[in-house]
């Protein structure tokens, strides 16, 4: 069931319908804005757009790295399900030949 969830991020309040929980929203919320002191702290001249789209531009790697990796388990897994289903008709030809002798 989707709910409102609202948070607070370096001042700025949001209203977030989800249907994670509010524990879940609030938890990224936090990680986010630590992220964001981090990168205002390390660069003094940082204003928190600018960290916000450093941000946004670390988790869109991020995402596009975990895109290409659930694609190569993709990959592996239809392998994987073409070897097993080999070995299924492999297997049945055997226990066929064996059940003629």
């Amino acid at each position: 069931m989707k709910e409102k969830i609202y948070v607070e991020i370096k001042g700025i309040k949001l209203g977030i319908v989800t249907e994670d929980g509010g524990e879940y929203v609030e938890r990224i919320a936090s990680e986010l804005e630590g992220q964001l002191d981090m990168m205002m702290r390390a660069q003094r001249n940082c204003t928190l757009v600018e960290a916000a789209l450093f941000s946004a531009m670390n988790l869109q790697s991020k995402c596009e790295e975990s895109e290409k990796k659930l694609k190569n388990v993709e990959t592996q897994l239809a392998i994987y399900q073409a070897n097993v289903n080999r070995l299924r008709i492999e297997n049945e030809e055997l226990r066929t030949r064996l059940s003629q002798r």
